[in-house]
């Protein structure tokens, strides 16, 4: 009941915000403000931050196990740099979340225009995306240690199932929501059906489909933490998570998991970079 109380307080003072501020729907910010609010909302997390974990153990607010200080945290970089090979973690962790993401957009792009153009394909596969709509991410890790092992293929087949689930009725729902106008034209000029999908379906929906592979990838950055926790490599970031946790070293953590926000935001800002040059026609996001 009290996360509750607080949530509806969040709700409410964030209404009133909107409300006292006169805020335009869909208004067009300027890059300036936006990087000035961005930043001001880093710089009151921070703030809080520090005041929750500020003085010694025994008087800050909040236990350094459950919230260490700024200063901890950055303390435990040098150890995981020179003790524990943070950068190899982290080239381990991107070719595992790498890996697994492409072999997952191999088979999910086709198979999702396929199954949003004939039905009869839709219906054979039906029950594969049913299953991986309801069925919980966190099954298939006892199941992909049963299937591929404990090794390195166990984990980019967890991180590729993870990815497909994911990603394969985003595709569907996009070649669906083209609309019907187009391929009606195309067949007035005599498209045949593979032109259809070739140069009508997929050209149309290619946009979505690539702002829906950018949001997929970065999510399996916070997957890649469940890949390499349980069956734990030489190197890798959960891997570093799982070491740390073991040693009763929550500034390490808090740095991992720094490292992997940072690692998603470049990724993120490297595909939207790429979608403004494929698709420049685009509106900017």
């Amino acid at each position: 009941m009290t996360f509750l109380l607080y949530a509806l307080v969040f709700v409410a003072a964030l209404t009133l915000l909107v409300r006292l501020a006169k805020f335009r729907v869909r208004s067009e910010l300027s890059y300036a403000r936006t990087f000035g609010l961005t930043a001001l909302m880093v710089g009151l997390l921070m703030l809080v931050w520090w005041f929750l974990t500020r003085g010694g153990p025994e008087t800050r607010l909040v236990h350094p196990i459950i919230l260490p200080g700024p200063m901890e945290v950055l303390r435990s970089f040098p150890s995981l740099h020179f003790q524990q090979g943070l950068e190899r973690c982290i080239f381990a962790s991107w070719l595992r979340v790498t890996a697994g993401f492409l072999l997952a957009a191999v088979i999910a792009i086709p198979l999702g225009v396929y199954m949003a153009t004939f039905r009869p394909i839709a219906a054979f596969f039906r029950p594969l995306s049913l299953a991986g709509a309801y069925v919980p991410i966190v099954v298939f890790i006892p199941l992909s240690m049963t299937w591929f092992g404990t090794e390195e293929t166990q984990k980019i087949g967890f991180l590729f199932i993870a990815c497909f689930v994911a990603l394969l009725p985003l595709v569907i729902k996009d070649i669906a929501d083209v609309p019907s106008a187009f391929l009606d034209v195309a067949v007035t000029k005599g498209a045949s059906q593979w032109q259809l999908v070739r140069h009508v379906l997929f050209p149309v929906a290619k946009a979505n489909i690539w702002d829906h592979l950018r949001g997929v990838y970065g999510v399996g950055w916070g997957w890649i933490i469940m890949a390499e926790v349980v069956a734990q490599p030489q190197y890798g970031l959960g891997k570093l998570i799982g070491v740390s946790d073991r040693r009763s070293l929550p500034g390490a953590i808090y740095a991992v998991i720094i490292v992997i926000v940072i690692i998603a935001i470049v990724c993120d800002q490297l595909w939207k970079l790429g979608g403004q040059l494929l698709f420049p026609y685009r509106k900017d996001d």
